[in-house]
């Protein structure tokens, strides 16, 4: 009889694993996250630490330690018009003290910009002599602040704006003192936040109760922060075309009627360069927004100027140039046109007196090299009348 035979097979059960590694992160190890590819939005770290990873037989992992970032950044891009990169600042990090999604987020990032604070400080030199409003139309760098904090599943981002510190004296310390009045503000804070990453530039304040002076200024940089995004447009439509198109919108009260008018014009500019840069053409014209035209002026045409300029040497120091404006001169006179040719020096000095004196210099220089290479040629004639001689 046949035998049967039966192979038992042996089993195994795997209960898990009890894991341990030590992590040390080198401060040369770059870490880079792409956030989103179609806007190129990124963040990139470099820094050191050292974390202890376990991994239990259970499957539970836990992670330990604290990541300090040295440098790094985070670029954005708003709206699909502008980047904006900000820097991590020094002392940020990262911790875990368990679950490795449960981290502590402790990371500044700064946007550096530099701006006006005329609009900032509207409400306070709303009354101030003109001369005095000046030094505050000047352009002062500024930190914006974006503040990562809390857990890396929820994290809390805060703002906040602050200036360089050897900068925080500017203005007799007004424009830092408004600023840290903004922080304490977090409506206008975020507000002005919002102007300074899409506009570069501060959004008048609303808070005035003045109307003259003050009501002129916001209206003056509305119209600023009006223009430089339209520009910002352009550029980013035209790309490397050639073409450069400006605009700038101008607003103002007009007093040439029986009553003052208020009026808004869109200017716009179109440039292209030939001919290796050495011939320029710009056209423009003018366009009303707002208000009528004033009595005797007709409506602006579609090419209001047109100018050609020509290099006469590469570095652009001698130019000639030719145009045509439509200009108004008055109710009588009406709208004219203006045409014209000119010839243009242009030269960079930082005292008047340089630019006599690089002249004079440059001539001595040549007269000596003139010398020069006459005493050379005499002495080469009688070297020659010499050798006849001998011969």
């Amino acid at each position: 009889d046949d035998i049967l035979t039966q192979t038992e097979e042996e089993s195994y059960v795997v209960s898990g694993y009890d894991i341990y590694t030590r992590i040390r992160v080198d401060k040369d190890a770059v870490f880079r996250v792409i956030l989103n590819e179609s806007t190129g939005d990124k963040f990139q770290v470099q820094g050191e630490g050292d974390l202890i990873y376990n991994m239990y037989p259970n499957g539970r992992m836990s992670l330990s330690g604290v990541y300090d970032i040295n440098d790094g950044f985070y670029e954005m891009s708003l709206y699909n018009l502008v980047k904006r990169r900000f820097d991590i600042a020094d002392g940020s990090r990262v911790s875990w003290s368990g679950d490795p999604f449960d981290a502590k987020m402790d990371v500044r990032a700064i946007y550096r910009v530099e701006t006006s604070a005329s609009s900032l400080m509207a409400t306070r030199i709303s009354g101030m002599a003109p001369q005095e409003q000046g030094s505050f139309k000047n352009d002062y760098p500024f930190l914006v602040y974006l503040n990562v904090d809390g857990e890396l599943t929820e994290p809390k981002i805060t703002f906040s704006l602050d200036m360089p510190q050897d900068e925080q004296g500017a203005g007799g310390g007004q424009i830092y003192g408004q600023i840290q009045q903004l922080n304490n503000q977090e409506a206008e804070l975020n507000k002005q936040v919002f102007s300074l990453l899409v506009l570069n530039r501060f959004f008048p304040s609303s808070s005035s109760g003045a109307e003259g002076g003050t009501l002129a200024v916001a209206r003056d940089n509305l119209n600023n922060a009006l223009s430089d995004q339209l520009n910002m447009l352009s550029s980013r439509i035209l790309g490397d075309s050639g073409v450069q198109l400006n605009f700038d919108v101008d607003s103002f009260t007009d007093y040439q009627g029986e009553t003052p008018e208020d009026r808004t014009q869109l200017n716009i500019n179109a440039q292209k360069a030939f001919m290796e840069d050495r011939l320029v053409v710009q056209v423009g014209s003018e366009v009303d927004i707002q208000g009528g035209n004033t009595p005797g002026q007709e409506s602006s045409p579609l090419i209001g100027t047109v100018s050609i300029a020509y290099l006469l040497d590469e570095q652009g120091v001698w130019r000639i140039k030719g145009f045509r404006r439509n200009q108004f001169e008055n109710v009588i006179d009406g709208q004219l046109i203006i045409s014209g040719i000119s010839l243009i020096f242009t030269k960079e000095f930082n005292k008047f007196k340089e630019l006599f004196e690089k002249a004079v210099v440059e001539e001595a220089n040549k007269q000596q090299e003139n010398k020069k290479e006459q005493e050379a040629e005499a002495a080469s004639n009688n070297d020659k009348a010499t050798r006849d001689e001998e011969n």
